[in-house]
């Protein structure tokens, strides 16, 4: 079976998400990274929220570029900090794309379990983080969040640095082949202390595959919060499940509670 990408919509030029003065938090960027691990340069956002106290918890977005464009995530940030539905914490937005040539995904070659691509997270780009925004050190809470292939990248993560991100948010995983190996992944390892959100469509948004890993975290002990939408595997699915998403990582900072979401 040929494994199939979804490719996310692209609606918005890189020069649209400048610095951005927002009515409860900033959106800066996008700030270029050369990664020694990975040999080219990437590129991200940041979120920082109006009140910043230090150490900032952290929550790190797959396909940032489309969570800004698509899914309006600063809008959806703002809204539940002044809803307090969530405490503040800051979001570190990263792009798929190669930034001199943003037409050009990367996601094919990063997402499925890459070690480079690990080893520029905690060796390079969380150290930056830290030093410049948040303050962030090896106790401070993190997250890691995706869509559909940087939702399995999210798994690999769970798996490869585990402890690193204590809570994991999966839209949409796929493919249903990836699910699999990650699935397969999973059963041969021991459980690690993070808790997952994963949400999936219907038949056609790799359900079986998905609820069968539900099953396999469940059954390794772990803590899965789990939305079975019904939908399709598309930006109109995920939308609604962002400000769930972002208090399921908020409720892992000890002030709010998860919302109670689907089967979990």
């Amino acid at each position: 079976m040929k494994i199939r990408y979804l490719l996310l919509p692209l609606v918005l030029s890189l020069g649209a998400y400048a610095e951005t003065a927002l009515a409860k938090g900033t959106l800066k960027g996008p700030y270029r990274i050369d990664s020694r691990s990975l040999g080219y340069e990437l590129q991200y956002w940041i979120y920082l929220p109006e009140r910043v106290e230090k150490p900032l918890p952290e929550l790190y977005v797959t396909d940032g570029q489309a969570f800004l464009a698509a899914g309006k995530l600063e809008n959806v940030l703002d809204r539940e900090t002044d809803d307090e539905n969530i405490e503040p914490f800051a979001v570190i937005l990263v792009d798929s794309r190669d930034p001199d040539f943003p037409e050009l995904s990367r996601r094919n070659r990063e997402f499925m379990c890459n070690v480079e691509y690990a080893k520029f997270y905690v060796g390079e780009l969380m150290p930056e983080v830290s030093r410049l925004w948040t303050g962030a050190g090896p106790e401070t809470p993190r997250g890691m969040m995706g869509v559909s292939f940087g939702a399995i990248n999210s798994a690999c993560f769970g798996m490869m640095l585990p402890g690193v991100f204590q809570t994991l948010v999966m839209l949409s995983p796929g493919s249903d082949k990836h699910l699999e190996v990650i699935d397969g992944l999973y059963r041969e390892r021991p459980a690690s202390s993070s808790r997952f959100f994963i949400s999936n469509g219907g038949p056609d948004d790799n359900q079986e595959a998905a609820e069968q890993f539900v099953q396999t975290l469940r059954d390794k002990g772990y803590d899965v919060q789990h939305v079975a939408t019904g939908g399709a595997h598309e930006w109109d699915d995920w939308r609604p499940l962002l400000d769930d998403s972002l208090q399921v990582f908020s409720a892992q900072l000890g002030v709010k509670e998860a919302p109670d979401g689907g089967d979990g």
